[in-house]
């Protein structure tokens, strides 16, 4: 009760339950008790029924709940290491939505151009924006796993890169995000193409270096996957499977 009313900004008029420990909290609460659905006939879904198959009850979760279980697949690398392609097949292998890339979008219409310098502002509006994309996606998700395409985290290195120092701002707004379940690196051993040198080849090596530098220093899981894109997809999909299997660390219901 303690726990219960610490989170309530005013009196309680009416507790609805299913099960009859409803009939007890609202009269320590001071409210009626509405019984609803008695023995969950009508609708079969229940706070066990929910921790022993997060995917098979989906269906009745809310967003917020939805948001908080679903598992976040983050593909980084660097540019071009054709990480759109690998995130695009992952969302496509497991029919779920794939989170697009809003520095992407910023760099086309920026006020700089896409040549201009970068400055800290952008890149941690690129960082909210991303943030928040990812949020929208994962509170609406098919399922419970999401596939994000960048995250705040890698903002952080490309602020390195493109402004040429770390930004205290945007390395504190992505250590405060939840951590992914998985980030998979993609290699750099593919070679950029002649029309589309973006990061030149000593760009990329540097980026590719920090990448692996900074996923070894976070302590989350993550994996590097390399060769072609069908290879890339299979060694991708072993991962993201562990994941999946590994289901969610749940405390003990309260009895």
């Amino acid at each position: 009760m303690e726990v219960i009313e610490s989170h309530l900004d005013g009196p309680v008029d009416a507790v609805f339950t299913s099960d009859a420990y409803g009939e007890e909290m609202a009269r320590r609460l001071g409210a009626t008790w509405v019984q609803v659905d008695p023995g969950r006939a009508s609708t079969p879904i229940s706070g066990t029924v929910v921790r022993a198959d997060v995917a098979g009850s989906w269906w009745a979760l809310p967003s917020p709940v939805r948001a908080w279980f679903t598992k976040r697949v983050v593909v980084v690398g660097a540019e071009p290491t054709r990480t759109t392609t690998l995130a695009d097949a992952l969302g496509a292998h497991y029919g779920t939505t794939v989170v697009p890339q809003f520095g992407r979008e910023w760099t086309e219409r920026r006020p700089g151009g896409p040549t201009g310098p970068w400055h800290t502002t952008e890149l941690d509006l690129v960082a909210r924006e991303q943030a928040a994309l990812e949020d929208v996606a994962a509170a609406a998700a098919p399922r419970p796993l999401l596939v994000c395409d960048t995250d705040a985290f890698a903002t952080t290195l490309w602020h390195e890169r493109h402004v040429g120092s770390p930004s205290p701002t945007v390395r504190a707004f992505a250590d405060a995000r939840p951590a992914p379940a998985l980030y998979v690196l993609t290699g750099d051993e593919t070679p950029t193409a002649p029309d589309r040198p973006r990061d030149g080849e000593q760009g990329r090596s540097w980026m590719q270096g920090r990448f692996r530098e900074e996923l070894g220093a976070r302590g989350v899981p993550w994996v590097e996957v390399g060769g072609s894109d069908e290879e890339r997809l299979v060694a991708a999909v072993a991962a993201v499977d562990e994941v999946v299997a590994a289901g969610w660390q749940l405390a003990d219901p309260v009895v």
